[in-house]
């Protein structure tokens, strides 16, 4: 489960990763994600370009067509007229928009009431976070009567 003020804020950085991708297809280079000085992935952005031609494919996790590798590294695009689903783009940037909205809790230029939505919107996704996770706070845990509770009667 996720909450729709992270949700929004995810998209929103998706979308400007999508943008920056696109934009380095016209300039000819890779784009390349790093995490602590290490490359994590390289992107080729025009066949990025192909694999999701709109922000919105990206977005819903549309892929078209399929790639086919090769042993020297090279990646094709081969345009069948399929398309598959996979993960979704913003799904991508639900942690560090998670993390965005946390660090703005502490700017001094962000309005309270905007902290306030931000705090409670943080407050439920890790309300629901804890709820897949611990299945003692799950609703669907069968409940043992309270008399039959360590010997009680």
């Amino acid at each position: 489960m996720v909450e729709k003020t992270i949700q929004h804020h995810a998209r929103e950085l998706a979308a400007i990763f999508y943008e920056g991708v696109r934009a380095a297809e016209s300039q000819d280079h890779k784009v390349q994600i790093r995490q602590r000085g290490r490359i994590l992935l390289n992107i080729e952005p025009k066949l990025f370009a192909k694999t999701y031609p709109t922000l919105k494919d990206y977005l819903a996790g549309r892929k078209h067509g399929r790639e086919e590798r090769f042993p020297d590294g090279t990646i094709r695009h081969i345009d069948d007229g399929s398309v598959r689903y996979d993960t979704p783009g913003w799904l991508h940037w639900y942690k560090g928009a998670r993390e965005q909205l946390t660090e703005m809790l502490s700017m001094p230029q962000v309005h309270q009431n905007l902290k306030d939505a931000i705090y409670a919107a943080l407050l439920e996704d890790r309300e629901k976070e804890l709820k897949q996770t611990d299945p003692r706070l799950s609703p669907n845990v069968t409940q043992a009567p309270l008399g039959r509770l360590g010997g009680l009667r």
